[in-house]
Parts: C-alpha cells; sequence; structure tokens
C-alpha cells in the first residue's frame, strides 16, 4: 500500500474530528462587539486572580465569629499552576522513556529503538528549554528593581480650636 493513500484517510479522518467543533463555535460566536468584549474579559477574570467564595466553619475560627462565615480565597497562582504543569510533563516523559526503553529492548525492532531515540531527543530538549528559562529568569531577576513607591506626602492639617 503506497503511503498516499493513507495519508489521505488521516487527512479526511482528522478533518471529522476537528471541522465540527470549529463551525460550532464560530457559530455561536456573537455578533456583537461589546459582548465579545466582555466574554473575553470574563474569562481573563477566571484565569487571572479570580476570587471565589469559600465556607470556612466558625469551629477553627473561636467563638466571636458567625456559625458560617464567607471568606475569599485565591485560586491557585499562576506560580502553582506552572509547578504543577511542569511536574506533569516531567512524569508523562519519564513513564514514555520507560515504556519506550522497555519496547525498544523486549522487541530489538528498529522503529522501537527509533521511537526511544525520539523520546529521549524530546525529553532533553524539554530539560534543555526548562534550564535555559530558569537561567533567563534568573538573571532578570538579578537585573530588575523594581522602584520604591511613592508616597503621597503627609501634610499636617491642625485644627483650630473655633472650628
Amino acid at each position: 500500500m503506497t503511503p498516499l493513500p493513507v495519508l489521505f484517510i488521516l487527512a479526511v479522518l482528522w478533518a471529522v474530528v476537528l471541522v465540527p467543533p470549529l463551525v460550532r463555535s464560530r457559530r455561536q460566536r456573537p455578533p456583537d462587539s461589546i459582548v465579545d468584549f466582555n466574554y473575553k474579559l470574563d474569562v481573563l477574570g477566571k484565569t487571572n486572580g479570580h476570587l471565589e467564595i469559600e465556607n470556612v466553619s466558625a469551629a477553627s475560627q473561636g467563638p466571636s465569629i458567625p456559625d458560617r462565615v464567607l471568606i475569599p480565597a485565591l485560586r491557585a497562582s499562576a506560580t502553582t499552576r506552572a509547578a504543577r504543569r511542569r511536574r506533569d510533563v516531567t512524569r508523562a516523559l519519564t513513564v514514555s522513556i520507560t515504556v519506550t526503553l522497555l519496547l525498544a529492548a523486549t522487541t530489538h525492532a528498529p522503529a522501537a529503538w527509533a521511537l526511544q531515540i525520539l523520546v529521549d531527543v524530546m525529553a532533553l530538549t524539554y530539560v534543555g528549554l526548562w534550564a535555559w528559562l530558569r537561567t533567563v529568569q534568573e538573571e532578570r531577576g538579578e537585573k530588575v528593581r523594581y522602584m520604591p513607591e511613592r508616597r503621597a506626602p503627609e501634610l499636617a492639617l491642625r485644627r483650630s480650636a473655633s472650628s
């Protein structure tokens, strides 16, 4: 079988999977620019420091607080989410290296070894980019200094006894 019909079949399958959601999302967009702006602003608000309300019991707070108190709790910060993503990617790469190495060692197939090499290159690229990003962040931390905040001058207002 020649590779051209196989590629054509794969392209048709991808089109069947990807085109309907794309058409549906285009159809559901509001034509009004203000509504579209508000939607995008809402999405940004949900992803960047949006406050959620969390119930806290009064038993842990002491007797002076009512039975149930609503206290805002910040979502996980961007650094926490990034650390979780890095951990997940590192685990996935570790598992894929292990699985492909076992597969290549047991089958001795050239395709399995090629897959192992590809996964190793991906893992090394990820680790290299991660190390490069860390050095860029450290350099930026050394070079960038934030200006101290200016406070409004405190003007002493004296009240006279007659006012």
